[in-house]
């Protein structure tokens, strides 16, 4: 977010006739017209579809989503430390500057955030929880798109009054640094069973504990004379529980029969 806030302001900056002292004190932009700056964001647009659509299920399915998801956050440092230095370069090649720079981020973008909402769904323990999960990583994103703008133009702000137009770009890729270092430690998560596997084992569990001879059992018993009742009751619990042949199971049955009875 901090990148679509900072490139439009970037190319529409007036061109710096202040004198550069590199490597970090120089002001201005390319002085793009708001024209020219929409037509390269249609073209970006149609560039992320198809990255999206055709780049990124070819290399998952190559290298698998964290090593790409990996790749794009290690590299995405280099592309905020880079773009600053683009009005640097003669007029000429303003544009091929500009255009590299986009496609570096819309490539980078592509590959980042499909990887990262599908080992967030995979990481979930079962889909009982997903949808909480998703909820919490949905308000997390929403706080950092009103909270990530917002500090990047005061930071880009500070940085033009003190001649340093490319403050803000360089201390969002420290930030980077640190998303970098941090997706090293990241394991690929296991796909968790669907809700109707977990819905079929569960009727399975059940199946195992209740056997319907048992309630046939009761019913029988309880129509019988008192005498007949514990008798009964107890063979609906010999139906229920299958190894009911040792002592335990015998004074199991007995202590239900007698409470059964009271």
């Amino acid at each position: 977010m901090s990148f679509d806030q900072l490139m439009p302001i970037f190319l529409s900056s007036k061109v710096s006739t202040k004198p550069s002292s590199l490597p970090f004190q120089f002001t201005g932009g390319f002085a793009m017209s708001s024209k020219d700056e929409g037509a390269l964001m249609v073209a970006q647009g149609f560039y992320a579809m198809l990255a999206q659509a055709v780049l990124f299920p070819f290399l998952a399915k190559r290298y698998g989503c964290l090593n790409i998801f990996r790749f794009t956050v290690i590299v995405w440092p280099l592309l905020y430390f880079l773009v600053p230095y683009t009005v640097l370069l003669p007029q000429q090649y303003h544009i091929f500057g500009i255009c590299f720079c986009l496609l570096w981020r819309t490539t980078a973008q592509a590959l980042s955030y499909p990887p990262n909402n599908i080992m967030l769904t995979n990481s979930a323990p079962s889909t009982l929880v997903l949808g909480a999960i998703n909820g919490v990583a949905g308000s997390t994103a929403s706080l950092c798109r009103a909270f990530g703008p917002t500090v990047t133009g005061l930071i880009h702000s500070k940085g033009l009054s003190i001649g340093v137009s490319g403050l803000a770009w360089w201390i969002t890729g420290l930030v980077c640094i640190l998303g970098a270092v941090e997706s090293l430690l990241m394991e690929e998560p296991t796909s968790h069973g669907s809700i109707t596997e977990l819905m079929s084992q569960e009727t399975v569990d059940e199946q195992m504990l209740i056997d319907p001879r048992s309630i046939d059992a009761a019913i029988v018993a309880a129509t019988q004379p008192e005498e007949r009742i514990a008798e009964g009751f107890s063979e609906a619990i010999k139906h229920s529980l299958p190894a009911a042949d040792g002592p335990v199971a015998q004074l199991l049955l007995a202590d239900s029969a007698t409470s059964f009875l009271r």
